[in-house]
């Protein structure tokens, strides 16, 4: 079997895969590099790192830099998936897409499934929301599965059928709980920090030691930027708002501190996530 068939036979700490990535930092944009710490804290907590594209002439356009997603992608495999992603996008008016990453011996410590929803903004804008989930676990036919974009309905169900593909492979929950206004305002200081330049292996140890930075291993691959790590701060909608169960949504205010709780799918839980109140009234 080659080198790039093989399943993961190792677990790359979240620091050294950060440390290995932090070359590129000096060479991004203000605002991609935020939307990067960004997802770096989502994937190494196991939340979903959501973030949105525009369509726009028949192409994907990346809202941080107002240039095709295309442009970031580098050749090969992931590129003809986001080729087909942005033909998808461009040609259908609504529903969902799947793509699946699995672990990749240098590059991937783990495996990811991303979410694509055809959506709209309120002046009728078409965008695809994206949203990644990380998990440990080998994927069967893996080489199939990372070159095929999967199309189905835009259904609560089919989102529910993939988390619970998800739990059984790795059996644990899925976190759903969104990005966080703290988590934005922290890779909004990290951010600063790398532009003054202070050096990223003490920026890194900061992020490691003020919990910014969790301990799972992360998806970051060397060089060119992956179809799956284009990211951005922008999005206020997420595939996962307004999910419901069989208790109802899965998203909530606590009515102590108002903050927007999401409760795992099939549970309730009796103290906010945020303040620890009780709420399992």
């Amino acid at each position: 079997m080659s080198r790039a068939g093989k399943h993961m036979s190792y677990k790359e700490t979240p620091v050294k895969t950060v440390s290995r990535f932090s070359k590129t930092w000096n060479s991004q944009e203000q605002n991609s590099l935020i939307a990067e710490l960004v997802s770096i804290s989502q994937e190494t907590h196991r939340k979903p790192d959501s973030y949105f594209f525009r369509v726009q002439n028949d192409m994907l356009i990346d809202p941080n830099t107002q240039k095709p997603v295309l442009d970031f992608v580098a050749d090969g495999v992931e590129k003809e998936v986001a080729f087909k992603l942005q033909d998808w996008a461009s040609q259908t008016n609504e529903g969902m897409a799947l793509w699946i990453s699995p672990p990749l011996i240098d590059e991937y410590p783990c495996a990811k499934v991303i979410i694509h929803k055809i959506a709209y903004t309120p002046d009728g804008e078409k965008v695809v929301l994206n949203s990644a989930i990380l998990f440990d676990a080998d994927v069967v036919n893996p080489k199939h599965k990372r070159k095929t974009l999967y199309t189905i309905t835009d259904d609560d169900q089919n989102i529910f059928k993939i988390i619970s593909w998800i739990k059984r492979k790795t059996q644990k929950d899925i976190n759903l709980i969104q990005t966080t206004h703290h988590t934005k305002q922290r890779a909004v200081y990290f951010a600063n920090q790398i532009r003054t330049g202070v050096p990223h292996h003490f920026v890194i140890q900061q992020m490691q030691e003020s919990g910014f930075l969790g301990k799972n291993s992360i998806s970051c691959p060397n060089g060119k930027s992956s179809f799956s790590n284009i990211t951005t701060l922008n999005s206020e909608k997420f595939i996962f708002s307004g999910l419901e169960d069989e208790y109802g949504s899965l998203n909530f205010d606590c009515p102590t501190c108002g903050t927007t709780n999401t409760r795992p799918v099939g549970q309730l839980i009796p103290n906010c996530q945020h303040c620890g109140a009780d709420v399992s009234c």
